[in-house]
């Protein structure tokens, strides 16, 4: 694409591996404006753009000065072709200058994810915004976005040990690294129960896509991570729920996904696990927990932290913007569940 539209003096080129520091620096600027506080980490983000199913040559891209510095910055993951999300970065000075020549360029590359997505689905291209970033979201309306949905990001600040959990007869407790130190070498039972057990749980989130294998293991059972953080309540030999959990050092510790199998709920276990990670993180030291959670949740998610001291932190509107009608594959109620 030709960089014609933008100021003089910059260009838009493939972000690199090599970018990952000052995309962070980016990022942070933008949430320490809305949000106070940083929220991205360069590890996180050097993991992300090492996955063998994100390349950023090919899905992001950055808009640079001429002396290679990082004012704005694009990035775009997708589900099976059919969902393509996009984080959009650009510092004060240069909004309202670049944002135009960033989305075409999304655009175009959506062009490719149609192609390889099943020919009857929709094609959609979702985004977000910061409650408070009027400007932000004034420009996903004017791209031909629509605000479908809200997001929360819930807290709880440690003053004490919190409480103990209470489990269900015949339910015990393990970490992924208790229970991968005692598999077979090359042994993938455990880490297929893990990936099916969040696939059931998940079916029922709003806007599901069935994931891939082997995307999902190399995205979240990356050795990056501290599995004595990854929690299974196990019903025998089956995954009943699970807790997969993450210290993010100074904003604190982070419950990234819950999730409890259809059979096995309502039988408080999604309390329990959350009980059993707030005392884990205490022990360690952390005193902050957040997660993330759909604000309609169909499963009733936010009642269920509301009960385990959880309050709303953040708030955030999602967009979406749809590229090619077709059948919706995602899950949006029960029903399809």
């Amino acid at each position: 694409m030709s960089d014609a539209s933008l100021p003089e003096g910059l260009h838009m080129r493939p972000a690199t591996l090599a970018d990952v520091e000052q995309v962070v620096r980016l990022a942070n600027s933008n949430e320490i404006e809305y949000l106070g506080e940083p929220d991205t980490s360069v590890d996180f983000l050097r993991h992300v753009w090492s996955l063998s199913s994100h390349k950023p040559e090919e899905s992001a891209r950055v808009v640079v000065t001429e002396d290679d510095e990082i004012i704005a910055r694009v990035d775009t993951r997708h589900k099976r072709h059919m969902k393509i999300d996009l984080e959009l970065d650009v510092y004060p000075a240069y909004r309202g200058q670049v944002e135009l020549t960033l989305m075409r360029w999304v655009e175009e590359r959506a062009q490719e994810h149609i192609a390889l997505a099943p020919e009857d689905a929709q094609v959609l291209l979702g985004t977000w915004a910061h409650q408070r970033d009027m400007q932000r979201q004034q420009l996903w309306k004017s791209q031909g976005f629509e605000l479908v949905r809200y997001f929360w990001n819930m807290k709880r600040e440690l003053t004490q040990a919190p409480e103990q959990p209470r489990w269900a007869p015949g339910i015990r407790l393990y970490t992924f690294k208790e229970l991968q130190d005692v598999a077979l070498p090359g042994d993938e039972t455990l880490t297929r129960a893990f990936f099916e057990a969040h696939e059931e749980a998940f079916s029922d989130h709003w806007g599901s896509i069935p994931g891939i294998y082997e995307e999902w293991r190399e995205h979240y059972l990356s050795e990056d991570f501290d599995f004595s953080l990854f929690f299974l309540a196990m019903d025998g030999d089956q995954v009943a729920a699970y807790a997969r959990c993450v210290n993010e050092g100074q904003q604190g510790g982070w419950v990234h996904t819950l999730g409890v199998r259809r059979a096995w709920r309502r039988k408080g276990l999604g309390l329990a696990l959350l009980h059993h990670a707030f005392g884990e993180f205490y022990q360690r030291g952390t005193r902050i927990i957040r997660l993330g959670v759909d604000a309609q949740s169909l499963t009733g998610a936010t009642q269920l932290y509301e009960r385990a001291g959880m309050h709303v932190e953040r708030r955030f509107a999602n967009f979406e913007k749809v590229l090619r009608p077709g059948r919706d594959m995602r899950t949006l109620s029960l029903d399809q569940a």
